[in-house]
């Protein structure tokens, strides 16, 4: 993915689109944005396949929301965290698919989840320190998307779409879990 934005970053250099100072902040933008599109389309072919479309909408749309304000384990290199993102996504609709939780117990899930992370939330990264304000921002924005959750898995529960209630319970438990994941090796590389 470097080669690419290399690539993309030297041409808009020359093309006179952006100032040549400004390489290495585009240059990094754009792998992190190629690394994540790669991921993305990864897991997308994997629910093409699963048939599970709109099932990997709203594992995405939860986990991306809430693991870019409430943080989680970040690994060291594209390459594991490529492979732990489409297992970890996989895994979610496959367990979902097989174990689909009861209603009550989905409910229960989502309510502890969302406790257990917003109490922990934002986890930070050796690489991403937060300061003060910027925790309480993240804190913020993570109630309402919470809020947000509970209303989405609220319409789903009226109209009888126990599965996505499932489905999101799981997410949010592979959310906490990386959560958790992440203070441990936050704390592991502080030291």
């Amino acid at each position: 993915m470097k080669y690419f934005s290399e690539k993309l970053t030297s041409y808009i250099v020359k093309s006179g689109a952006v100032p040549e100072e400004s390489y290495e902040i585009y240059q990094y933008g754009f792998q992190i944005g190629l690394e994540m599109l790669s991921c993305l389309l990864a897991c997308f072919g994997i629910a093409v396949y699963l048939h599970m479309i709109p099932e990997f909408a709203v594992v995405t749309g939860i986990f991306m929301m809430l693991r870019s304000f409430v943080g989680g384990v970040h690994l060291n290199s594209f390459d594991a965290c490529f492979m732990c993102s489409v297992t970890v996504q996989t895994l979610v609709l496959v367990v979902n698919r097989l174990y689909t939780q009861p209603l009550n117990l989905a409910w229960g899930i989502i309510v502890l989840s969302s406790v257990l992370i917003w109490n922990m939330a934002p986890v930070q990264s050796i690489n991403r320190e937060l300061d003060a304000d910027e925790k309480k921002h993240c804190r913020k924005v993570a109630v309402k998307i919470i809020v947000g959750i509970y209303v989405f898995a609220g319409i789903c529960t009226l109209t009888g779409m126990n599965a996505i209630v499932s489905l999101v319970a799981v997410t949010m438990a592979a959310v906490l879990i990386s959560q958790y994941i992440g203070v441990v090796k936050y704390k592991i590389e502080k030291r």
